[in-house]
């Protein structure tokens, strides 16, 4: 394992050397083209029926980390365990989109459904149907990543809204072994990059020993509803975003409170909070990598924040469609 470790952190600088630097893709007159609506089913059909245990870098403005990805089965439901290899052994489990973080070997929590973590996994536990409904998707040729050859994907969001993805997709398994996540400029926001994929027969016992650790309350997929009518609603619903919960709750470290919607479209997960004035707005969008924090003064009392894995422009728009009853 450190001799991993150390290839991890070496291919990692040499990758974060180049992150900035033009993409590339085969030359296209030995490319191998295929069918995008092949690629993507294949990606699809890998998740429902490949065992693997994946060791995935991840760059962004920030710095570099380093993951390990578990994908198995649980009663036949696909099951992805990601893990940080660096500081703090914390990780997340995606049962078939529910989500269970871990904090330590005995401390496990939910947010509920939905609540996806990063891009990375909510891509691998996406349908091919769902995938095309929110992206056109363009077939690139084929390239070589972590010495696979690969079929390389780009998908664009169909509303216009959201950031671009480029996937290259290992031609014999499926699998995704490189996700690039990019905004309407072109710029690299983050990547998700294999340097080592491997193929087994059944779950890894970590994985197994884990789970069985989960408390079984955490493990139910039960749908969230929205629970509390809000002294508001939004004049502009992204399209295929739906209500997945609204409540009302104290802002911690403060007398004041929220009223609180959370939208998703089962690929990003936003964040809308309505709370009376806590902070100083002279800083209105703050990106973390591919997160993006809004914020504006609606009126004479109230802010509202956006928070979600999407460009500022969008988030501007769903806070300024805001309509107050």
């Amino acid at each position: 394992m450190p001799r991993l470790l150390n290839w991890l952190f070496i291919s990692s600088l040499a990758i974060a050397l180049s992150l900035f630097s033009v993409e590339s893709v085969a030359d296209v007159e030995t490319a191998e083209y295929r069918d995008a609506e092949t690629i993507i089913s294949r990606v699809e059909a890998a998740h429902r029926s490949c065992f693997y245990e994946n060791y995935v870098v991840r760059i962004t403005l920030n710095g570099i980390e380093s993951h390990r990805v578990a994908h198995g089965f649980v009663n036949n439901v696909p099951t992805t365990l990601m893990q940080s290899l660096n500081g703090l052994p914390n990780g997340v489990v995606n049962f078939n989109n529910q989500i269970v973080y871990i904090e330590s070997d005995d401390k496990f929590y939910s947010a509920g459904g939905s609540f996806f973590p990063n891009i990375f996994l909510r891509l691998l536990h996406s349908s091919s149907e769902e995938i095309r409904q929110r992206y056109d998707v363009y077939s690139l040729g084929q390239s070589r990543v972590a010495d696979l050859i690969v079929d390389m994907l780009k998908l664009v969001p169909t509303d216009g809204f959201g950031y671009n993805l480029l996937l290259a997709v290992d031609q014999e398994s499926g699998l995704v072994v490189q996700l690039d996540v990019s905004d309407v400029n072109g710029s690299l926001v983050e990547r998700f990059m294999s340097v080592n994929l491997q193929r087994i027969d059944k779950n890894p016992k970590y994985m197994d020993d884990i789970i069985a650790r989960i408390p079984s309350s955490l493990k139910r997929d039960e749908a969230v509803r929205s629970n509390e009518v809000l002294n508001w609603k939004l004049g502009w619903l992204p399209d295929n975003f739906f209500v997945v919960r609204t409540n009302r709750h104290a802002v911690f470290g403060s007398d004041a409170s929220s009223e609180y919607m959370l939208i998703s479209n089962k690929f990003t997960d936003i964040s809308i909070y309505l709370t009376s004035h806590v902070a100083d707005i002279s800083v209105p969008v703050i990106t973390l990598n591919a997160t993006t924090i809004y914020r504006q003064r609606i009126s004479e009392k109230l802010d509202i924040a956006v928070i979600g894995q999407i460009p500022p422009d969008m988030a501007r728009t769903i806070a300024q469609s805001i309509i107050l009853d």
